[in-house]
């Protein structure tokens, strides 16, 4: 005898089985045996010749599960990476060689300590100001922009917004520099 089955039919005929196989598992009440008797592992030889022989395994206890939630910092400060000594040596040589007016070492520290800290404002105000000092107001306008992002405190943000300041009056940008004022104001 052949059965024809269509997509939806045998689709329903597999979730209905499926569903009262669920509900049947559940249902079963649990027996627990009067007398725990430990049952040895029993060896079975498969046709092929592979012997099979299942180890004892401890009974699964349940246990209640305890959360600890962490206590959390109310100020989260940024860790970006400021406290590293060799980051720290590395601005202290670039601000030296900037006001040595070497612009191009003032420069190399300056990346160099940004690639050890790339969340640090200090970097990118440094290198705003040293493309201003090379005649480059929109590079120094973008790098200040982008130390903003990472600015944690207002006198960081205000050393920033006054590079963008000059860099957008060398650019005779007006609406940068409306903008910059007004930040600056708000500050």
């Amino acid at each position: 005898m052949k059965l024809h089955f269509t997509g939806k039919t045998f689709f329903s005929a597999l979730l209905l089985g499926s569903l009262s196989l669920i509900v049947g598992c559940q249902s079963l009440p649990e027996s627990t045996p009067a007398q725990p008797t430990p049952e040895k592992p029993k060896t079975v030889t498969t046709p092929e010749g592979v012997v099979i022989r299942p180890y004892e395994r401890e009974e699964i206890k349940r246990q209640s599960l305890q959360v600890v939630v962490p206590q959390q910092k109310v100020q989260q400060k940024l860790e970006d990476g400021r406290s590293l000594p060799a980051f720290k040596k590395l601005m202290q040589q670039t601000q030296t060689a900037y006001k040595q007016g070497q612009l191009n070492q003032a420069e190399t520290a300056a990346l160099q300590a940004q690639r050890l800290a790339p969340q640090a404002a200090e970097t990118y105000l440094y290198l705003a100001l040293i493309a201003n000092q090379k005649n480059q107001p929109a590079n120094a306008e973008a790098l200040a922009r982008r130390g903003l992002t990472y600015a944690q405190s207002d006198a960081m943000k205000r050393q920033l917004w006054l590079v963008i300041q000059k860099a957008a009056q060398k650019q005779n940008n007006a609406k940068s520099l409306a903008q910059a004022q007004q930040a600056l104001k708000n500050l």
